[in-house]
């Protein structure tokens, strides 16, 4: 079940990253609200990949007892993270079956496979998707693959059963045109992916943020995620060429694949910026980021570059 968070003012956000220790830390200032969707654990080590030219798509799904997507071709990594009831997920390559109960999280790469509800239950699930292409919504849209040749495996199933609350989906290509010393990749290094290493034992998360103008991230790192910005506009500021200044701008539609990395947040423009973030490698048990410090997620003991203001002015 999604959480809404309510809204903050700029003085709460302070008290919240008031006990932040660290010559120079900024904590964040402005107002948010945020929407959780939900988290799971990592059940093996893996790597969610985006593409240029390619999008990313973060959607919430229920699959009645008995849904079946059919089989599909993931053109790119497949995250799965189940909140709710029990999900059967069965891939061509080895023909290997396997159940993910519920708290438990999962990324396919890309190949054939198949997703159902053999349960009695419904079953609730977040998923992010990369290297998609053209349009219509993963898993429910567009026709179905035949099933492998994989004994015990069903024949080709039609789509049933699935249906869709919250989708967001991103093109990540600006992204990598505006690639920089500490994200390595983009198009201006030679390459047109990014590949983000998940972690087995720490959690996925799935997280709406709505960020009013004026607001700021203030110097901080995070873990890995893939971001979707909905609404709005939004800038990253870094320490590049000796100066301080925005090392990536972003408009609505558009998406990027983050790892671990320093630097500032902010809106830009006097609307408000819609951010889904589809997150990786937070600490099992944790509470769900949102803007108070965590070390292992969201650090802001971060001092700012030596170039870069403490805060935008």
């Amino acid at each position: 079940m999604r959480k809404l968070l309510g809204l903050f003012s700029a003085c709460v956000l302070v008290g919240v990253a008031a006990g932040v220790n660290g010559a120079g830390a900024t904590p964040p200032s402005g107002q948010f609200s945020a929407t959780e969707y939900g988290r799971a654990q990592q059940v093996e080590n893996a790597k969610v990949v985006g593409v240029s030219g390619h999008d990313v798509e973060s959607t919430t799904y229920t699959l009645a007892p008995g849904g079946d997507t059919g089989w599909r071709t993931g053109p790119g990594t497949t995250a799965l993270a189940v909140t709710k009831g029990v999900l059967k997920v069965d891939q061509a390559q080895g023909c290997a079956s396997r159940d993910l109960s519920a708290g438990s999280a999962l990324v396919l790469a890309p190949g054939k496979f198949r997703l159902h509800n053999a349960g009695q239950a419904p079953v609730e699930l977040l998923a992010n998707f990369t290297g998609l292409s053209g349009s219509g919504t993963p898993l429910v849209d567009g026709p179905t693959d035949p099933a492998p040749p994989c004994a015990g495996f069903a024949a080709a199933a039609v789509a049933n059963g699935i249906s869709t609350s919250e989708s967001f989906r991103g093109d990540p290509s600006p992204y990598f045109r505006q690639a920089h010393t500490g994200h390595g990749g983009g198009d201006a290094y030679g390459s047109a992916t990014k590949e983000l290493t998940v972690q087995a034992g720490k959690d996925a998360f799935m997280t709406t943020l709505t960020l009013q103008p004026g607001f700021s991230t203030g110097w901080f790192t995070h873990t890995e995620h893939v971001a979707i910005l909905t609404k709005g506009s939004w800038v990253f500021y870094g320490d590049r060429d000796g100066k301080c200044q925005v090392v990536e701008e972003y408009h609505a539609g558009d998406a990027w694949v983050h790892d671990v990395h320093r630097h500032m947040g902010a809106v830009q423009g006097n609307e408000p910026a819609e951010i889904t973030l589809f997150g990786f490698n937070l600490r099992h048990g944790d509470a769900m980021p949102v803007f108070g410090s965590s070390p292992d997620h969201l650090d802001f003991t971060q001092a700012p570059p030596a170039d870069c203001p403490t805060q935008l002015r």
